[in-house]
């Protein structure tokens, strides 16, 4: 939400109070969790509304399916430090990432001097939309719903408790400058923007065209006819056609004094959250920062390079030593592959192992994985890559005839991948050991692979997983209509082009 970048920098250098004295904590509700540096009684205020905020997006827009795993939510008041991890001047940004979904958001107080949510509620709708919906949807529709919901405020009035106001005009001033052009480049978008001006620009389009569309009965159904469009295949210029005369359209919202129609939505009937909080420990609390930018691949090589130097602070750490193993996977699979690959290098990416001239030794991610399992041999995440490590060493070797290879594999995640929903990587993984070495994957491991990929809608990965199974078992309609739902998203266009190439 960059709209707010400079100012907030502003008011952040400004700042002359010595270093914050609460301590860190985590708090974990029914649906999500939240790492904050506040006090005990502030957090669970928030973690209630945002439980409430969370009965709002379901009213407003019931899903299809319910989230797998539980949002994480790193709090901080410092847009420096979001603006680090992204690479990218931003005061929230939101993952759906295999490992985990995860966001990193600014929390400061209002112009009041009270707490603001707004950028939790950004990426509480930005969850929500990509994980309650089988659709997927371009980046214009999500960035400019999830900003309409941003301006939501919980109302302070007593006989209004419950209560939130989305839309208020002083949170969402008209948009200047609404051309045809303006809607047809925000239409387009594929790939984030090089610029934070850009950004911001195109957040601001985004939100005057999307919350019209949403919320107003002149245009009902036109939404939904845009994204079936876009998730059946049609290129983004031949979708934009669903919303009808782009100049027409563009007079309409450029004469607007108001962007949408202010809603006040009441959480009916009132429910208490239970929240459970506990302080973060030191290894938590260093890994903040660094773990995000893992998550994301900011920087790869700089970001394992600080969890090397984070294990000696920690060196009983299984956290960091599996953190630090993850990010120096993660350089071994850029490496393999010249960049992220998808669905982790398998798939039907098979046989297309692009190996660099000086490929990267994953020896230093088997070590540290292996140090992290010999602290708590129950982390699951490092059972988790471990067993990544150990099939992309089986695949690379061809593929040898050795089943108790991937039955040592499959011991590592076979206890995950019974909680699909809650695992998803572990189900797909699961599922792929048999794939690789040529058995067709028992009924069990194809039916935790699709409840790994309902309840995990928003990760292509997943997905993807999930429509070469059904490929390779025949299905060839329902694996079809999962490509052919990718082929507008530039990180599995060209993996989805292919595998419809094979699912004839």
């Amino acid at each position: 939400m960059v709209s707010r970048l400079f100012l907030l920098l502003v008011l952040s250098l400004g700042l002359s109070a010595p270093a914050h004295a609460n301590p860190w904590l985590r708090a974990e509700s029914e649906h999500y969790i939240v790492h904050a540096q506040i006090e005990e009684a502030e957090l669970r205020a928030l973690m209630q509304t945002i439980e409430d905020f969370d009965r709002v997006l379901n009213g407003l827009l019931p899903g299809e399916t319910w989230h797998g795993r539980k949002p994480e939510f790193f709090l901080t008041p410092n847009p420096r430090r979001i603006a680090r991890v992204v690479d990218f001047g931003a005061s929230a940004v939101c993952e759906n990432h295999a490992e985990l979904p995860v966001a990193y958001a600014l929390y400061l107080p209002d112009a009041a001097g009270q707490p603001d949510p707004g950028e939790i509620f950004y990426c509480l709708a930005q969850f929500h939309l990509g994980n309650a919906f089988f659709r997927p949807k371009p980046m214009w529709t999500s960035a400019g719903l999830s900003h309409y919901f941003a301006t939501a405020i919980r109302s302070d009035r007593q006989e209004s408790e419950g209560v939130f106001v989305i839309g208020q005009p002083r949170r969402l001033a008209p948009v200047s400058g609404i051309t045809r052009k303006a809607l047809a480049e925000a239409l387009a978008v594929r790939f984030r923007h090089r610029t934070e001006e850009e950004y911001a620009r195109f957040l601001e389009v985004s939100r005057a065209l999307a919350s019209p569309l949403l919320l107003e009965q002149r245009y009902a159904g036109v939404l939904d006819r845009y994204v079936d469009a876009y998730s059946g295949g049609r290129d983004m210029e031949d979708a934009a056609r669903e919303l009808g005369d782009l100049d027409a359209l563009a007079q309409e919202l450029a004469r607007r004094r108001v962007v949408a129609p202010v809603r006040r939505v009441k959480v009916d009937p009132p429910a208490t959250t239970r929240v459970a909080i506990r302080p973060m420990h030191r290894d938590e609390i260093a890994l903040i920062d660094l773990r995000l930018e893992r998550l994301l691949e900011t920087r790869l090589k700089s970001t394992a390079k600080e969890l090397r130097e984070l294990t000696a602070d920690h060196p009983y750490s299984a956290l960091v030593w599996y953190e630090y193993a993850a990010a120096e996977y993660a350089r071994v699979q850029h490496s393999d592959f010249g960049g992220r690959p998808v669905f982790r290098g398998f798939g039907f990416s098979n046989g297309e192992l692009i190996v660099m001239s000086n490929p990267y030794s994953d020896a230093e991610a088997w070590r540290a994985v292996n140090r992290a399992l010999a602290i708590d041999p129950d982390l699951q995440s490092a059972q988790r890559l471990k067993a990544e490590i150990m099939l992309a060493r089986l695949v690379r070797e061809g593929n040898p005839d050795d089943p108790p290879s991937y039955d040592e594999v499959r011991a590592l995640l076979k206890r995950q991948a019974r909680d699909p929903e809650l695992h998803p990587l572990a189900a797909a993984l699961y599922h792929q050991t048999y794939i690789e070495q040529g058995r067709t994957p028992p009924v069990a491991a194809q039916k935790q692979l699709e409840r790994a990929f309902l309840h995990n809608a928003g990760v292509g990965d997943f997905r993807y997983a999930q429509a070469t199974a059904l490929s390779r078992r025949g299905d060839k309609g329902k694996a079809r209509g999962l490509l052919i739902s990718m082929l507008n998203d530039p990180a599995f266009s060209a993996a989805a082009w292919r595998a419809l190439e094979v699912t004839q």
